[in-house]
């Protein structure tokens, strides 16, 4: 095994121990163990739990950027983008339900204004507001897109707490439905403003 083989599987361990176990209580021993790498070789690439804890983030925080990408790439209209984003939660509802949302999971066992690692959490939190406001404003809803964005998450972080609380799946995936429903309704103001030019345009030249 090479180096780097060794160090994703370390951060491949850590952000599945985090999650499982959460970040106060899983120790460098115990992602050392999981990961198969003997614990006195976690120092040549991680000195402490928060280098190993800021890594398994920034890796998070790849696979979502790949995923926004993906999504840009593959769909053109942006209200289907939100959807299909939206619909990701109802897969992983399971997971969600057992051991609640890994960046959530991290940022509730840290100090987010002291903190580094739950402030680089939430930094993940805080890019899908960003690609999501993106999306509400291509649908014309500029002064509106980030309160929207902002609240898209808000309901899935509200249910993923509840899902895990109460240890029902079911709660995910209503939400899911609801914000679909909602997304789906949601009026293009753009195409709306184009008809009106249009419009406008048709009466002056009669």
């Amino acid at each position: 095994m090479n180096n780097q083989n060794k160090r994703d599987r370390l951060i491949e361990s850590a952000a599945l121990l985090f999650h499982h176990n959460g970040l106060t209580v899983t120790s460098l021993a115990d992602i050392a163990k999981d990961a198969e790498i003997p614990i006195g070789n976690v120092y040549y690439y991680f000195k402490t739990k928060e280098e190993l804890a800021l890594a398994a983030i920034a890796r998070r925080k790849e696979q979502f950027s790949a995923a926004y990408a993906l999504l840009e790439e593959g769909i053109a209209d942006p209200r289907q983008r939100l959807i299909e984003a939206v619909n990701y939660f109802d897969k992983v509802r399971d997971e969600y339900t057992k051991y609640g949302c890994p960046i959530g999971k991290i940022i509730d066992d840290a100090d987010v204004e002291k903190d580094n690692i739950a402030r680089t959490a939430a930094q993940v939190l805080s890019d899908f507001v960003d690609w999501a406001e993106r999306q509400f404003r291509s649908l014309g809803h500029g002064g509106d897109g980030r309160k929207y964005a902002a609240s898209l998450m808000a309901g899935i972080q509200g249910a993923a707490v509840m899902a895990k609380a109460l240890q029902s799946p079911q709660i995910i995936s209503d939400e899911v439905t609801r914000l679909v429903v909602w997304l789906e309704t949601l009026p293009n103001r753009k195409i709306q403003l184009g008809k009106v030019g249009i419009k406008s345009a048709d009466a002056n030249a009669a």
